[in-house]
């Protein structure tokens, strides 16, 4: 389909997955070099923070979907 749920969750998840690491966004690697944040200091401290909330975020798709379509 091609404005279905499937494409919908796709974007999300290549969205916000690209911001569990530091390097996976434009933004991220600006704050590397500018704030001097090194790769293993980011995945120690938010990475776990990061996979948390997209993982809830997915979750919250999920049930939207299950409930609203």
């Amino acid at each position: 389909m091609v404005d279905g749920a499937f494409w919908e969750f796709l974007s999300y998840c290549a969205g916000v997955g690209g911001n569990l690491l530091i390097i996976g966004s434009a933004a991220g690697v600006i704050a590397m070099g500018l704030e001097k944040i090194s790769f293993g200091w980011f995945l120690k401290k938010f990475s776990g923070l990061a996979l948390l909330g997209y993982l809830s975020g997915a979750l919250v798709y999920i049930v939207e979907i299950m409930l609203f379509k």
